[in-house]
Order: C-alpha cells, then sequence, then structure tokens
C-alpha cells in the first residue's frame, strides 16, 4: 500500500509549514475545533495524577476529579475537556507507554508496507484501551471494527488503482499554498512529489483553475496518468475538511472553488448520495413551511431518502470491503465538537 522505499521528491520545507497550518489552523465555525487545544492527563491506578493542557502547560486538576474517587471514567474525561474547552482530551496509564513500545517493536518492519504496520498497531492500541490503560475523548470511532491489511489493500486499489496517480493542489490568496502528487504501482504508492517535480510549472493564484489541464498532462508525462485530482481554494477545503458548514462541499463544488479533475466513478456515486440528502432536507423543509396541516411529515421524505441511501449505499464497495462506510466516518468526525 505504501512502499518502505517510497521516494519522497521536491516537496518544499515550505509546502510543509502551508500543509501543517491548514491541518491545525481549523476556520471560524469549525464543528471539528482546533486540534492544537488538547488535554493529557497522567494517571496511576486509574487515579489523576497530572494535568497538561497543551495550550497553557501544566494546569491543577479540579477538585471534583480529584475527589470523584475510582479510575478516570470516560464521561469524567468528558466534562474535563468542556469545562477546560479542548478538542480532545487523552488519560494515560504510565504503562500505557511501555505497552505501546513492545506494540510498536512487534508490528513494525522497516522493510514492509508502512500502513500495513499501521494497521497492525491498530489491535494492541484498542487492547490498551480496552484494559484502562488509556482513555480519549470523544470515544466516536470505539465501534468501528478494525479491517484486515487485505481488506484495505482492496478498498485502495479501488479507490487508487495500479499505474495511476493521485493530485492535490490547495491554492491561497497568493497562489500556490501546496501541492501532493502520489504514484502507485504494483500495488504501493511508490513516489511522492510535490509541485517543483512537475518542472516549475507555473501557476497563478487568481488564474489556478486555468492551469489544471496543464497540471494534469505534466503529472501524466512525469509521474503516472491520473486517476483522480483534487484542487481547491484553501478557503473552501477547508470548511469541507473541518465541517464549517453543512453543505459546503456542494457549494464549493458548484462555484469551482472546488474543482475534481478527473473525478472517478466511485467518488461521483458517494457525492450523488450526499448531494441527494442534502436535496431531500431542503425540499422537506420547504414543504413544512408551506403546508401547515404537516402532511409531508405523515410522508416522512427524509425517512424515505435515508432508506435509499442506505440501499444505495451497501453496494458500494468500500463498505464491502473495509465493513463499515468510510464517509459515515467522515460524517461522525464532522460531529467531533458536540461529543
Amino acid at each position: 500500500m505504501i512502499s518502505a522505499d517510497v521516494r519522497v521528491t521536491h516537496i518544499r520545507r515550505e509546502d510543509l509549514a502551508a500543509a501543517y497550518e491548514f491541518v491545525t489552523c481549523p476556520p471560524r465555525g469549525s464543528r471539528i475545533g482546533d486540534p492544537r487545544r488538547g488535554l493529557i492527563l497522567a494517571v496511576r491506578d486509574g487515579r489523576p495524577m497530572l494535568l497538561v493542557d497543551l495550550r497553557d502547560g501544566p494546569v491543577p486538576a479540579p477538585a471534583w476529579l480529584a475527589d470523584a474517587g475510582g479510575p478516570i471514567s470516560a464521561e469524567a474525561l468528558r466534562r474535563l475537556r468542556r469545562e477546560r474547552g479542548a478538542t480532545w482530551a487523552l488519560a494515560a496509564d504510565g504503562r500505557v507507554l511501555r505497552f505501546l513500545d513492545d506494540a510498536v517493536s512487534a508490528s513494525f518492519d522497516p522493510a514492509a508496507d508502512l500502513l500495513g504496520s499501521w494497521l497492525r498497531l491498530l489491535g494492541p492500541i484498542r487492547e490498551a484501551r480496552r484494559a484502562g490503560l488509556f482513555l480519549f475523548s470523544p470515544a466516536l470511532l470505539d465501534d468501528l471494527p478494525i479491517p484486515p491489511e487485505a481488506s484495505v489493500r482492496a478498498a485502495l486499489d479501488h479507490v487508487f488503482p495500479d499505474g495511476t496517480s493521485a493530485v492535490l493542489y490547495v491554492f491561497g490568496p497568493g497562489g500556490l499554498s501546496f501541492a501532493a502528487i502520489a504514484e502507485k504501482r504494483r500495488g504501493e504508492i511508490v513516489r511522492i512529489g510535490g509541485h517543483d517535480a512537475l518542472g516549475g510549472l507555473p501557476v497563478r493564484g487568481a488564474t489556478w483553475r486555468a492551469a489544471v489541464p496543464r497540471i494534469l498532462e505534466r503529472v501524466r508525462a512525469e509521474f503516472a496518468p491520473p486517476s483522480i485530482g483534487v484542487f481547491a481554494d484553501q478557503a473552501a477545503l477547508a470548511r469541507v475538511v473541518f465541517g464549517s458548514e453543512p453543505d459546503a462541499l456542494p457549494r464549493a463544488l458548484a462555484s469551482r472553488r472546488i474543482v475534481l479533475d478527473p473525478l472517478p466513478p466511485w467518488l461521483a456515486v458517494a457525492l450523488g448520495i450526499d448531494t441527494a440528502a442534502k436535496v431531500v432536507g431542503a425540499v422537506r423543509d420547504v414543504a413544512r413551511r408551506l403546508d401547515p396541516l404537516g402532511l409531508v411529515d405523515r410522508f416522512d421524505l427524509g425517512r424515505i431518502a435515508e432508506r435509499v441511501g442506505r440501499t444505495v449505499a451497501a453496494e458500494l464497495p468500500l463498505r464491502r470491503l473495509l465493513g463499515f462506510d468510510p464517509f459515515e466516518v467522515i460524517s461522525r468526525l464532522h460531529r467531533w465538537g458536540d461529543s
């Protein structure tokens, strides 16, 4: 999936800095929250020992936490996170470090597939959580199955075929913010490059849409034929990624602030389901305003749309391969701040 010998070329320090800023600086109204706002609670035998706020440093633990008695619970960690205004919180026993060190040593092979190694590590991490060695809040994905490596490989082959490239370009007010091009061969991602790998192709911020065909042509020449391309205005993409607006993606696609080119069939189907659900929701809201007797609720358009959506989504290969719907995972993450 990701070769241990993957080549990383032409990625500048400025590109990495811009990508890091994008990931760590959510837009106003983000439902996910600021990932830099975190809490780490060191515990011993389940009892609080030290509380560190990543923004303020070590801080006193609230009295109610020390007086609660017994091991730290998920509800207590959630309350602590909300009181401190943190995006996430981790409570960890000192023993977890030795446990994870042993797990990493057993899971990682320098010559093995990198993504496969991470997948093998997920099992021990879940075991450590169930053993009470650590808690994480919010616990949004605890019920998800851990897919076998073969299933993840098959899913990756479905969305990112061999002999092709995947392209991501993000543009800010001053021009190109950062870009990444990944090339897949023989079932593995073998090369990752930045924009400079295309030989200095000029791209202007105000006219980046006009450059998309030239970028794709150069990618085809320098890497492999692209199978999926995402070209986006940075602000619009941030609203989609961080869940700032419920309909951010359809609006960005309609205004061409996000351009998908090429658009693979599997993504077109997924976007079709998502867009249809939003349309049904809008129709239901309008109908209610025009229907004071509430007749529309007796037909329950939302439930009908949900049933149709589940039927269609069940046919998506990704759900069958992974054992869960990856688009539902994204939806859950967008509800992070509500958890």
